[in-house]
């Protein structure tokens, strides 16, 4: 198989498996270090360093004619649409997951006695945001896992009823990794006339499955982790008919229809464009199309393939050695993140990990491990020779 990365290109033969070990020399980080905390925040490829260059470049030499230019900016849309399978009328350029969360919980309208619910494995920042809302009338019920870690629609159930408004679940969980079937979700959601907003960020740029197939009313998630961005670039998919029923928050020039300031009835935009304010954070926004057109370049069917494989590795290692996995077993129920539960400290153990130069998280009490496409199985046996011994 043939395969090289040149400035950051991905030569790849169709039909081909990529050259992982290739792909991971794009990671200067892997060189000392067993990263294994996607979750947290994913390592940067050299690709990112040559956009910021890129970038930065224009400043230097043709004060920014591109830069600080609004073009690119609608070029990473349509890129990102691309890459993750969405029209891209229907994203926005937000910062990150909680400010989409915060404009969809600030824009239903609800009203006292309406509801929102979520399960007890969502975020802080998929928790807040509606929690904040009970200052207004909004109740939030939270929903229990079942005892295989997983949150399966049966549960919901019981807390879906007339006054729901939202249901608000993330497609993998921070946690244990467990990943929801949105699609069924979303026909439970829209069953009971109750919107399906998603949290996507431990998911997109893992999973293959395109955004706008899941049934999901929106999918939110920040660029900092398996997007391969900065921190400050995300994206919010919200489905076209939504748009204009979703109140923003905030609004300046672009989200409007018109920029005329002196125009007598200022129109919302009917697209992506309405959540957006003022100037965008102009360098991550141009870091996130490079990043997406490599993510691209690799392939997310490829990408998934090689984070199951690894993280098969992982149980399998862990079975090996009679640690408890916390994760569902089945791919359709999980991801990218394996928790473990090894019977000692974790937190401290985590700690040592850490002066090892073994990176992994510490949450919901446990160990928790993440991984992308430049990890291997050297550095999951680093992980187990370190942490037993």
């Amino acid at each position: 198989m043939t395969q090289t990365v040149k400035n950051g290109q991905t030569d790849r033969q169709p039909g081909n498996e990529p050259d992982w070990a290739a792909l991971r020399q794009e990671f200067p980080t892997t060189e000392g270090y067993a990263y294994l905390a996607l979750a947290n925040k994913a390592l940067l490829p050299r690709r990112v360093e040559a956009a910021m260059q890129e970038w930065l470049g224009d400043i230097f030499q043709n004060a920014g004619e591109t830069a600080f230019s609004m073009t690119p900016i609608e070029e990473t849309r349509e890129t990102v649409a691309r890459v993750f399978g969405a029209p891209a009328e229907c994203l926005s350029l937000i910062k990150n997951t909680s400010e989409g969360i915060n404009i969809v919980a600030n824009g239903v309208g609800f009203e006292p006695g309406d509801n929102v619910v979520i399960s007890e494995f969502e975020h802080e920042n998929n928790t807040f945001p509606w929690r904040y809302l009970e200052r207004r009338g909004v109740e939030v019920r939270m929903v229990p896992p079942a005892a295989d870690g997983t949150v399966p629609v049966s549960a919901y159930e019981t807390y879906v009823d007339a006054k729901t408004r939202v249901v608000a679940a993330a497609w993998v969980s921070y946690g244990n990794g467990f990943r929801q079937d949105l699609p069924a979700l979303a026909e439970f959601c829209h069953a009971h006339d109750a919107l399906l907003v998603v949290d996507g960020i431990q998911a997109v740029g893992i999973l293959a499955d395109p955004i706008a197939s899941l049934g999901a009313d929106v999918v939110i998630a920040g660029g900092h982790k398996a997007q391969f961005g900065l921190a400050g670039a995300g994206f919010m998919y919200m489905r076209k008919a939504l748009i204009r029923e979703i109140s923003p928050p905030y609004a300046a020039k672009f989200s409007f229809t018109s920029n005329d300031r002196f125009q007598d009835d200022p129109t919302l935009a009917e697209d992506g464009h309405r959540f957006e304010y003022g100037n965008p954070n102009f360098l991550g926004v141009w870091v996130q199309r490079r990043s997406a057109e490599f993510v691209e370049s690799v392939g997310l069917e490829n990408i998934e393939a090689r984070v199951r494989h690894l993280t098969d590795y992982v149980i399998e290692q862990a079975d090996a050695r009679s640690i408890t996995v916390r994760t569902p077993r089945d791919w359709k129920d999980r991801a990218g993140i394996v928790s473990l539960d090894l019977g000692v400290d974790h937190e401290a153990l985590v700690a040592r990990l850490q002066e090892k130069k073994v990176i992994v998280s510490f949450k919901d009490g446990y160990v928790r491990l993440s991984l992308h496409f430049y990890n291997n199985e050297a550095d999951i046996d680093r992980f187990f020779d370190v942490a037993l011994g």
